[in-house]
C-alpha cells in the first residue's frame, strides 16, 4: 500500500480512522522513495527532563501505584465485569490464576548464559512468570502471589548481571536482555509497591540501580563500552529497550527524578527510528513474531507515558501506528498466519492487540481482537486483560477488505476467494528486501491454503539461534564468489535460511547463496477483479548473478478455482535449475510425472504441470539439494516436511507453470 500523493495519504488515514481499507499497487523505485520522504516527514516533540518533570508533577500520578498498565480503578473495573457475568474476561481470569498457580511451584530462572555465552535466558523467563503472579495478587489480594514475585526478584538479585556488565566498563553483552529485565524490575515495584514494606521497596531500587539505571545511563552517554548502539537501531530492539527504560523509570520516578527523567527523554527521543519504520502501513519487515514481541513491550511504554506524563509525546499517533493493530490481518490466511524470515511456523490466526483499539477508540479492532481471541480457545494474553473494553467491542462491526491486497515493508501479496471461509482458496508470496533484519532469501516464495490445510508453506520457520554461525552474515562464499567448499558455518549456509528451503527457483546450486542478500524483489503489475487476480514480481535482482531477466506471476482464478505459480526466465548460461514446494501432505505422483495429488486429513489438492513438456515432479527430503555439503552446519530436522521439486538441467530460456486444483 503505497501514497504517490500526500493527498492520498490524508485519503488512506481518513478511511483507516473510518475502518475503511483501500489497498494501493506495491512500490516501484519512486514510490520507495515517496515512502521514504513520509517517513522523514514524521515530527515529534523533542522531549527534555524538564518536561519529563512537569509533565509526571501535573498527572496527579505521584505516590500513586500500581500504574505500570493498570490502576487500582482498572483493576476494580475488571473485578466488576467479572462479577456480573462478561464471559471473555471470566475465562481469560481463569486462566491468568492456573498460570499463576503453577508459576507458584516453578523453580527459580537462572542467570546463567545460553550455549552462545551470550544471552541471559532468565529475564525473558521471568517476563512469562511475574505477570500472572502480580496480577493474581492484585485480583484476589493473597499474599502467596506477591510473595512468590518478590522471591523471584531476589533471585535476580543474585546474578551476574542482566545482560550489562554492572561495572565500569559497561559493557553490553547483549542488552536487549537487560531491557527485558528492566520491565520485570518495574512490574515488582510498582505492582508490588503496597504490599511491600519500605525496606523491601529499597531493596527494588537500589537492585535495579545497580543492574540497569547506572549501566543504561554510561550506555546513552556513550560513556560506556558497546557493542553496537541498540538505542538507536531501527528494530524491535529499540521499542523493547527504550520502552521498557521508560517504563522502569516512571514506575520509580519519585527515587530519582533528575536522572530517571534524563533517561525516559533520551529514551523518547530515539524512539522515533523504531516508530518511523511502520510507515506507511503499520507493517514490520521483521515478520509477526517479532512485531508482536517488540509491541508487548512499546505499547505498554507508551501506556505508562500517557498515564503518567499525560502525553506519548506524538510517539503512539502516527498513521503507521494508528493502523499497526491491523497488520496480523493482512498476513494470516483463512487456515494460519505466514511465517516470514525468522518468525516460527504458525499453527493458529494471530491475534494483534487491545491496547490500538483502545486508545484510538477503535471498535472495528477491538471486535476484530474480540473474535480472533474466541476463535483461539479465549487464551487472551495478560498484556490484553486490563485494555479489554466490552462497551467498544459491541461497537464493533466487521471491517470490510478488499481480496486482493499488498502490504509494505514485509512485502507480502495475498489473493483469497473470500473472507467469510476456512476452506477458502489463498495464495500469498513474498517479496522486498532479502536484506530485512531476520530475513532469510525467500524473494518469490508462495504460500497455498485450502479446504482449511495449509499445502505450500513458504517458511519452515527458524532454525536454533544458538548454532554456530547463526547470525553471521559474512557467510562464505559469498553471493558473487567463486565457487568453494564451505569452511566455517555461516547465515545462508543453514538449509530453512536458504533460497533451497523456500518455494523458490535455485540456479546451478553450490556453496554460495543462491539469491542476494542485497537483492529487491519489486511488484512490477497486478491484476484486481472479482474474478481473476495476479501479481507479478521482478526477480531478476536477486538473482543477476544467474540470469538476464526473470519474473514470477501468482495467480488466483476464483471462477475456475484455481491457483497458478508461473515462472519465466532466461538464465546467463546453460543452468541447471530446481523449483521446489515444501508441504505436510502425503505426495503422490502420476506415472508421466505431470500430476501430483497431495493428501492431508482426507482431503486432496492436485497440482498439475503445463510446462516446459520435459520436465517432471519428484520428491525430496526437506533437506540440501543433491550434491550439497555443508560439514560446518548444524541444522534442526524438518521431521513434517517433503518438498515436491521439478529438476531441468542444460536450460536457459523456460517458462514453468504449475497449476493447483483442490479436489472436492
Amino acid at each position: 500500500m503505497i501514497y504517490t500523493s500526500k493527498y492520498q495519504l490524508r485519503v488512506f488515514v481518513t478511511l483507516c480512522l473510518m475502518t475503511v481499507f483501500s489497498v494501493l499497487v506495491a512500490q516501484t523505485s519512486a514510490q520507495k522513495e515517496t515512502v521514504k520522504k513520509q517517513k522523514e516527514q514524521l515530527t515529534f516533540v523533542t522531549t527534555t527532563p524538564e518536561m519529563i518533570r512537569s509533565d509526571f508533577a501535573k498527572s496527579g500520578m505521584e505516590n500513586q501505584h500500581p500504574r505500570q498498565f493498570a490502576t487500582q480503578a482498572d483493576i476494580d473495573r475488571t473485578k466488576m465485569l467479572i462479577k456480573n457475568g462478561d464471559v471473555m474476561l471470566a475465562k481469560a481470569w481463569n486462566q491468568l490464576k492456573k498460570q499463576a498457580d503453577e508459576n507458584l511451584e516453578k523453580p527459580f530462572n537462572t542467570g546463567d548464559l545460553d550455549d552462545a555465552k551470550l544471552r541471559v535466558k532468565g529475564t525473558h523467563g521471568n517476563a512469562v512468570l511475574l505477570p500472572p503472579l502480580v496480577i493474581a495478587y492484585w485480583m484476589t489480594g493473597e499474599e502467596k502471589y506477591a510473595q512468590r514475585a518478590y522471591d523471584v526478584f531476589q533471585n535476580m538479585a543474585t546474578w551476574n548481571d542482566w545482560g550489562t556488565m554492572i561495572t565500569a566498563p559497561y559493557t553490553d553483552r547483549h542488552f536487549l536482555d537487560t531491557g527485558i529485565a528492566a520491565f520485570d524490575a518495574a512490574l515488582i515495584y510498582d505492582g508490588l509497591y503496597n504490599w511491600m514494606k519500605q525496606d523491601q521497596r529499597d531493596f527494588v531500587y537500589q537492585t535495579t540501580q545497580k543492574y540497569l539505571f547506572t549501566p543504561v545511563l554510561a550506555q546513552y552517554k556513550n560513556e560506556a563500552k558497546r557493542t553496537w548502539q541498540w538505542n538507536k537501531a531501527s528494530n524491535n530492539w529499540n521499542g523493547i529497550c527504550n520502552g521498557n527504560v521508560v517504563v522502569a523509570s516512571l514506575m520509580m520516578f519519585e527515587r530519582d527524578p533528575k536522572n530517571l527523567s534524563w533517561l525516559i527523554s533520551t529514551a523518547a527521543n530515539d524512539m522515533p527510528i523504531f516508530i518511523r519504520e511502520f510507515e506507511p502501513d503499520g507493517q514490520s519487515e521483521e515478520g509477526l513474531m517479532y512485531w508482536g514481541y517488540a509491541l508487548m513491550y512499546t505499547l505498554p511504554g507508551f501506556d505508562a507515558m500517557q498515564r503518567c506524563l499525560g502525553t506519548t509525546y506524538g510517539l503512539a499517533e502516527t498513521p503507521g501506528i494508528r493502523k499497526t493493530g491491523y497488520f496480523p490481518l493482512f498476513t494470516t490466511g483463512p487456515v494460519t498466519s505466514l511465517s516470514v524470515g525468522d518468525d516460527p511456523l504458525k499453527n493458529a490466526r494471530a491475534k494483534s492487540f487491545f491496547w490500538p483499539a483502545k486508545h484510538f477508540n477503535d471498535a472495528a479492532l477491538a471486535k476484530l481482537q474480540y473474535d480472533l481471541i474466541v476463535e483461539n480457545g479465549y487464551e487472551m494474553p495478560w498484556f490484553d486483560f486490563f485494555y479489554y473494553d466490552p462497551a467498544l467491542v459491541a461497537k464493533g462491526k466487521n471491517v470490510t477488505i478488499p481480496l486482493d491486497n499488498s502490504i509494505y515493508g514485509l512485502e507480502i501479496m495475498s489473493m483469497r476467494e473470500n473472507w467469510t471461509s476456512k476452506d477458502a482458496l489463498y495464495v500469498a508470496v513474498h517479496g522486498g528486501y532479502n536484506s530485512a533484519s531476520h530475513g532469510h532469501l525467500d524473494a518469490g516464495s508462495f504460500y497455498i491454503q485450502a479446504m482449511s490445510e495449509v499445502w505450500a508453506y513458504g517458511d519452515l520457520g527458524s532454525d536454533n539461534y544458538n548454532y554456530l554461525g547463526y547470525f553471521s552474515k559474512q557467510t562464505l562464499p559469498q553471493y558473487n564468489d567463486s565457487v568453494y567448499p564451505q569452511k566455517e558455518a555461516g547465515r545462508w549456509h543453514f538449509y530453512r535460511l536458504r533460497t533451497e528451503g523456500k518455494n523458490c527457483l535455485v540456479f546451478n546450486p553450490t556453496t554460495r547463496p543462491e539469491q542476494d542478500e542485497k537483492g529487491t524483489a519489486t511488484i512490477i503489475r497486478k491484476t484486481s477483479t472479482p474474478t481473476y487476480s495476479n501479481f507479478v514480481l521482478d526477480l531478476k535482482d536477486v538473482y543477476k548473478r544467474d540470469v538476464n531477466h526473470y519474473e514470477r506471476t501468482v495467480e488466483l482464478n476464483r471462477k475456475k478455482h484455481i491457483i497458478s505459480i508461473n515462472d519465466n526466465f532466461e538464465a546467463k548460461k546453460l543452468s541447471t535449475v530446481w523449483w521446489s514446494m515444501h508441504t505436510k501432505a502425503e505426495v503422490n505422483i502420476s506415472e508421466n510425472g505431470k500430476k501430483a495429488i497431495l493428501t492431508q486429513n482426507g482431503k486432496r489438492m492436485e497440482m498439475s504441470l503445463s510446462s516446459p513438456k520435459n520436465a517432471c515432479f519428484q520428491v525430496l527430503t526437506a533437506t540440501y539439494l543433491p550434491g550439497e555439503e555443508f560439514p560446518y552446519t548444524k541444522n534442526s530436522e524438518n521431521k513434517e516436511f517433503k518438498k515436491v521439486c521439478i529438476k531441468m538441467e542444460n536450460v536457459k530460456i523456460a517458462g514453468l507453470k504449475i497449476e493447483f486444483f483442490p479436489i472436492k
